[in-house]
This record gives structure tokens, C-alpha cells and sequence, in this order.
């Protein structure tokens, strides 16, 4: 009888991402029977986040999955969302919107050595086959532009450039080698590189997190978390704009930035948070006639002093008939203007054969969590994990092991089999 007490805890989770959500439903699936999922805002998802046009799902948050997700799959498989959503043709494209390869010509040679050499040099580590980012070896806390530089890999680097940078992940020449990595895998490099079927959900990546919310017992959106607190039972006492709840353990899944203003933190605490960055990254949604009927990278923009200018777009559905609105990826530039990127942007378009150009919706982004190299160093994942726990609050979400749908559902199953 004892050993079935620990079901009947209260749980709280704090955000309802796809982290948080992950966390829910593992949590009833083991037996739990009290579990309480809080979200600000007005719709489940966080960064996931699919809309609707002309009948059609299209993506502002989250774009695609992998075939590697082997996590994802299985529970897509478990909520019977296997249909396959349109295939996703693939392109790359110089500064003046004319047809380009991936990888020019006369690198070919060396991008095939390099890419023999890889499987090698990834097998040294095995720590980033593991959730979270415990323990790295030296070489994997420097820029990953110096690991590959290292490693001898200068062609390589390039390749892993358009599909890191292009998402929001900042840029390689600053970003440590070990996200870099986390996120790009073998099998996952791989998956870019060959034309793939990659997941792209008919419904849209949202209908996953919305059916597993839908098996919450208790879900609160518009639910805004103002403080937290242990009392003197030991319950964590959770004021919300809504109600005030008592937790015998709280999952917080929600940015780490605010957490200071919600909980009592040391100032050793804060300086640890303090060290996060964040990328500022922005997806336009535009209907236009007259582009390229595939999606398309534009390397030349990649580069940091190229922000504010498109990186890619996604032409979604383009095997299914025609559609009218693409969306477009772009990095902040803190020294651009709204309207100053919106003409970078919309020039792009037209020198793609764009006409008939209309911004149709534009979300804003802090993309990314991370720290630097230093942070790294200097024992940030080590001291973030000895918070696992402390006043019976426990973490997960994207900054735990890298912002992928996939990483992100593999670090909430881990920390539920760990904790609870």
C-alpha cells in the first residue's frame, strides 16, 4: 500500500510546451492521479505552434521533425498521427535569388573526405547520447567554428552552418560545440543532406500536444504563475492570477528568465541565470505568387552580420497543389528596424520571382536558451542539475537538452524515470 502513496502526490507543471506536456502525460501514464498543468498563455504548444490557412496547416514555430525521432514517432504512433504530411523539397540559393549548390564544386572532394572521417570523430562522445549536457569534455565546450577547426572540417562546418543557423540557434562561429552536436547528430546530419521524408504533420505539429494536453486531468491556460514558495507542510504553495495551488512537486518547464521573480533565489542563483542567452529570431508568414515551388536556403545570409536578412523559406505543401503563402525565417538585427527588415525580406522575395507580396503574420521568438563557452566551463549544467529537487521544484524544457521536439520530450521522460 505504501509504495503506491507516492501516486496520490499533487503534481504542478509550470508551462505547456511540449516539455511540460511530455512531463504530464509520462507522469499519468505511470500512475499518477493528480496532476495540474499551468500555461500563460492562451493555447498549448509554446514554440509549436501550427495555423490555419485556406483549409491548410502551416508552421510559425517548430518546422519539421526528423526520422531519427524515434522518441516523437512513438507518440505519434500512440495518438494515430502517422499520416504523412506534405514532402518537403529542398533548395539552395546565392545572394541574388539564382539556384545554387549546397556544396560548390570544387569542395566536393573535400566534403567527402571529411564527412568518411566523421562517424570517427563523433564516437569520442558518448556523453552527448545522454540527456542533458553532464560532464562535456573540454573540447566540446569551445565555438563549434574551433572544434571544426580542430578536427579539420572546414567544409563540413559550412554544411552544419545552414541547418543550425537557419532555425534560430545562433551562430556557429560563437555557439559551444556541444549544442551544436546535441542537435546535429550523425543520423541527423545525415537526414538533412539526403532527400528524406521529413515529418512534417498534416495537422500540424500543435495536434500532437494538443491530444496529449487533452489527457491532463486539470490544464489552466491563461494561467500566469506569480510566486512560488515552500510552506510550512512542506507543500509548494504556487499563486497564480488565477487561484492558488499547493504542490507536493512542481515541474517547471517555462524559461528560466522569470523564474527570479517568481521564487526566492541566491544571488549565486541568479548570476547562474544571468549567464542564459537567448536568440531573437522571427518567422513571417507571406502570401505571394510567383516563388520557387520548393523551400530554399540562402546561405550567404547566415553569417551574423547578415542578420536581418531571410535566411530560408518553407513552401509547404508544394506537392499538393500551389498555395499562396510561404513562411520565412530571419534573425534579429537589434540595429534594424520592423520596417527595415520587412523590405529585406521583401526585396528577397522579388528577386525569387516574388509578386503580389503581403505580409499575412509575423511571431517573435526568444530562441534558444544557452550559455557560452565560458559558463560551460565553469560547471553551469553541473549547478543547474543540483537544483533538481531543491524545495521539491524540478527542471526541464528546452534550455536542459537542446530545443528540438525530440530533445525536449527525451529530457522530460528522463527526468520523470529519475525523480518521480
Amino acid at each position: 500500500m505504501m509504495t503506491n502513496m507516492k501516486y496520490e502526490d499533487r503534481i504542478g507543471i509550470i508551462g505547456a510546451g511540449i516539455s511540460g506536456v511530455t512531463a504530464a502525460y509520462q507522469l499519468a501514464k505511470k500512475g499518477y492521479n493528480h496532476i495540474t498543468l499551468l500555461e500563460k498563455s492562451d493555447r498549448v504548444g509554446g514554440k509549436c505552434h501550427s495555423i490555419e490557412y485556406k483549409g491548410k496547416t502551416y508552421e510559425m514555430g517548430t518546422l519539421i521533425g526528423l526520422p531519427t525521432y524515434k522518441h516523437t514517432i512513438e507518440l505519434m504512433r500512440e495518438f494515430d498521427l502517422m499520416d504523412k504530411g506534405p514532402l518537403l523539397e529542398r533548395g539552395f540559393f546565392d545572394t541574388n535569388g539564382r539556384k545554387t549548390t549546397q556544396i560548390p564544386m570544387d569542395q566536393i572532394q573535400m566534403f567527402t573526405q571529411e564527412f568518411k572521417r566523421l562517424p570517427e570523430i563523433l564516437k569520442r562522445y558518448k556523453s552527448l547520447q545522454e540527456p542533458g549536457f553532464l560532464h562535456l569534455p573540454a573540447d566540446l565546450c569551445q565555438p563549434f567554428s574551433d572544434w571544426c577547426t580542430e578536427n579539420e572540417l572546414s567544409v563540413i562546418g559550412q554544411v552544419y552552418m545552414h541547418y543550425f543557423n537557419t532555425f534560430g540557434f545562433g551562430s556557429i562561429q560563437d555557439v559551444p560545440a556541444a549544442y551544436v552536436l546535441k542537435f546535429l547528430t550523425y543520423d541527423n546530419l545525415l537526414s538533412f543532406i539526403e532527400i528524406t521524408h521529413m515529418i512534417t504533420w498534416p495537422k500540424g505539429v500543435t495536434e500532437l500536444i494538443r491530444r496529449m494536453a487533452d489527457q491532463v486531468e486539470d490544464l489552466r491556460l491563461t494561467c500566469e504563475v506569480l510566486h512560488m514558495e515552500q510552506d510550512g507542510n512542506g507543500q509548494v504553495r504556487v499563486e497564480t492570477n488565477q487561484d492558488i495551488f499547493y504542490f507536493d512537486k512542481v515541474i517547471y518547464t517555462a524559461s528560466l528568465e522569470h523564474l527570479g521573480d517568481m521564487i526566492h533565489l541566491s544571488s549565486v542563483d541568479r548570476a547562474l541565470f544571468e549567464c542564459i542567452i537567448y536568440e531573437r529570431f522571427r518567422v513571417y508568414a507571406y502570401r505571394v505568387k510567383g516563388l520557387p515551388e520548393l523551400s530554399g536556403y540562402i546561405p550567404c545570409n547566415m553569417n551574423p552580420e547578415r542578420k536581418g536578412h531571410m535566411m530560408a523559406w518553407y513552401y509547404r505543401w508544394a506537392d499538393m497543389g500551389t498555395t499562396d503563402l510561404v513562411t520565412v525565417y530571419v534573425a534579429e538585427n537589434d540595429e534594424m528596424t520592423d520596417l527595415e527588415m520587412r523590405e529585406k525580406v521583401e526585396n528577397k522575395l522579388r528577386e525569387l520571382g516574388g509578386e503580389n507580396i503581403r505580409l499575412y503574420m509575423m511571431k517573435r521568438w526568444k530562441q534558444f536558451p544557452h550559455v557560452d563557452s565560458n559558463a560551460i566551463r565553469e560547471g553551469f549544467y553541473e549547478r543547474l542539475d543540483q537544483m533538481q529537487g531543491r524545495d521539491k521544484i524540478y527542471y526541464a524544457g528546452e534550455i536542459m537538452n537542446f530545443p528540438t521536439l525530440e530533445n525536449c520530450i527525451v529530457y522530460s521522460k528522463y527526468l520523470v524515470e529519475r525523480f518521480f
